[in-house]
């Protein structure tokens, strides 16, 4: 059959209807496919080539990989790891534009399990040793290594082809079990200290970052390049992939004013690259542990350079940025990158000055489609100026773009439903940093991990005299109120709260408790629960409802994050042990607004008339 898309003319009242011819050459029919946009391809009749199609474009659902290699297998009379192997080698031939649809392919492949994995060990040598792209050679080593379940086989044949052995270590971050990666700080180690060939130093330089359990080590080791001169680019780059709780404030100064220093040197026009950027933005991220006295001169400094580059980094389990301030010169440049380091995925959407509870509500209602842009829950409105695509998981995305030339507080938010409460901070515009900067309180808000402990000798002041106003404006600010019923306010999508207190006999230290460790004790309604399904989508929420041919779960507060399932579809499902309920969710409090919120629901969400007045 052939397959060139064209409209039948039909009656003249009649909808024009779709033929579909599909050349018998792979060339020509990849030619026409080529042609079909996203959706077009998606609804095209299936064959061999519309597979090859949906398994190479980019843009598409996981789930189309997977069909796609079922549908090639069953073509082909092979198996879908061995169509995904020779997929990954047929898009290499394509060169650099085919890297995203690699990388997404590759975290498929290394998915699979070391059995699988062992059984095509001659096609993923051949893929680690021929392939044109660097990325397809290393998802090649990192799919034998996962093999092995051990570095040491392949090691030894590499390890006298300084290529190969460089392509070895750059596979290593790809590796997905990390105490495989801790095995290998011996082997990686000594060579950060050959100078002889550099191509095998600046791939071990990649590849320390990824070892865990070495943080301080690897971080002195690697200042020690960016001080030097030698190698600095591949350190910078490293140094930021190590957790910062892990950065010596001791080093910050030093390795600031090194990094000031080169910067310098680097022409004005040439400050936007790769490297000066990643050095902007490294300098920029070890100026925040240094005091604020400190910190201001050389921000300005930085600032002076034309270039304002911002990470903001998501806190595990606490639903927040670490960031709620990003203060920038109306009219100039500006580049932000948004580092998720949460267990769940976020976004960033710059909005127009108030306008977050509006884009909040109708984001909430939205379903689970994506945009043209492809990014999710980004409402279309004009009063939305930029927005990254949603972020998963220890994943980032960058936005690039020249700030209002209108100075106010314009405000960054996450829009999944349910976080926008919660999850947002100011993008103030001005027309001078250093004038706003001298005049308005800039320190990020100061995180307690409190435990019941720390507050039991002050519950007994936690009763109906504290200040239930300001508790119930912070069950409203940390968005209990998004999952929760409290009285006449709230949600029915958590546990309902007005008789928590007589659920735990009136004890503030156990409904305090619960707060604190919201996985510590999870009512079986309120489980979650990971269903995977069989065309290799994942869904994780509650079980609203099930019956005999399917199960109705929600992820989050919102109507639009209820998905039905059948049952045929679902392969396995797996209850989780954590809640819903973030981690953490008190720690930007001080001990007086706990107690105020703890009071404020233990009155059930009623305020008397003359603390209203108050």
């Amino acid at each position: 059959m052939t397959l060139v898309l064209f409209l039948v003319g039909a009656a003249e009242d009649d909808t024009p209807k779709k033929t579909w011819f599909l050349p018998k050459s792979p060339t020509a029919a990849a030619y026409v496919l080529n042609r079909l946009s996203n959706k077009e391809l998606m609804e095209a009749p299936r064959s061999e080539f519309v597979f090859v199609a949906l398994l190479q474009r980019a843009g598409l659902e996981r789930k189309h990989r997977f069909e796609a290699l079922d549908g090639l297998a069953k073509a082909r009379g092979t198996d879908p790891l061995t169509e995904l192997i020779g997929g990954i080698s047929e898009l290499d031939k394509k060169g650099e534009e085919s890297e995203p649809v690699l990388r997404e392919l590759g975290g498929l492949l290394l998915q699979n399990k070391s059995a699988d994995l062992i059984a095509k060990r001659a096609l993923l040598e051949k893929l680690a040793t021929e392939a044109q792209m660097p990325v397809s050679r290393q998802l090649g080593f990192a799919a034998m290594v996962t093999a092995n379940g051990s570095i040491e086989k392949v090691w030894a044949q590499v390890e006298a082809d300084a290529s190969k052995l460089a392509d070895l270590l750059l596979a290593v971050p790809l590796l997905r079990d990390a105490n495989l990666r801790a095995t290998l700080y011996p082997k990686i180690q000594p060579l950060l200290q050959k100078s002889d060939p550099a191509e095998v130093r600046r791939a071990a330089i990649t590849a320390i970052a990824a070892v865990p359990g070495r943080d301080a080590e690897t971080f002195n080791t690697l200042a020690g390049f960016v001080k030097s001169g030698t190698e600095r680019a591949a350190a910078v780059v490293s140094l930021q992939r190590i957790p910062r709780k892990s950065w010596p404030k001791d080093q910050a100064e030093a390795l600031i004013e090194s990094l000031i220093a080169y910067l310098k040197t680097v022409p004005p026009d040439q400050r936007t690259e790769a490297d000066a950027m990643n050095a902007f933005q490294f300098a920029t991220d070890l100026n925040a542990l240094l005091p604020p006295e400190k910190a201001s001169g050389i921000g300005k400094s930085l600032r002076s350079m034309g270039v304002s580059v911002f990470v903001v980094r998501t806190i595990l389990e606490q639903m927040l940025y670490d960031k709620t301030l990003l203060v920038v010169e109306a009219g100039k440049p500006v580049e932000i990158i948004l580092v998720n380091d949460d267990s769940m995925p976020h976004n960033l959407v710059i909005t127009l000055p108030g306008a977050v509870e509006e884009i909040g509500n109708v984001a909430e209602k939205m379903p689970l489609e994506p945009d043209a842009q492809g990014r999710l829950y980004v409402p279309a409105s004009p009063k939305i100026l930029y927005a990254t695509k949603m972020v998963d998981v220890g994943q980032r995305a960058k936005l690039a773009f020249t700030a209002p030339s209108e100075p106010g507080d314009y405000q960054y938010v996450c829009t999944f439903p349910g976080h926008w409460r919660r999850m947002l901070g100011t993008l103030a515009v001005v027309p001078d940093v250093e004038a706003y900067l001298s005049s308005h309180a800039t320190t990020e808000p100061k995180f307690t991990e409190w435990k019941v402990e720390d507050l039991a000798p002050d519950l007994m002041k936690a009763g109906a005299t504290r200040n239930l106003a300001s508790g119930k404006d912070f069950f409203t600010k940390l968005a209990c109120a998004q999952c929760h019923k409290l009285g006449a306010e709230g949600n029915n999508f958590g546990p309902e709260l007005t008789d928590v207190f007589a659920r735990h006999k009136n004890d503030r230290a156990e409904v305090l408790r619960q707060i604190l460790e919201p996985s510590l004790v999870i009512v079986d309604r309120y489980r979650n629960f990971e269903f995977e399904l069989k065309n290799g989508d994942t869904v994780t929420g509650m079980i609203v409802k099930e019956d005999a041919e399917v199960v109705t779960a929600q992820s989050g507060a919102s109507d639009a994050l209820i998905q039905v399932l059948k049952k045929s579809d679902i392969k396995s499902r797996q209850p989780q042990a954590s809640s819903l309920m973030p981690l953490g969710l008190l720690n930007s409090l001080s001990k007086e607004q706990i107690l105020d919120l703890l009071a404020y629901i233990e009155a059930g969400g009623k305020i008397p008339a003359h603390e209203h007045a108050h």
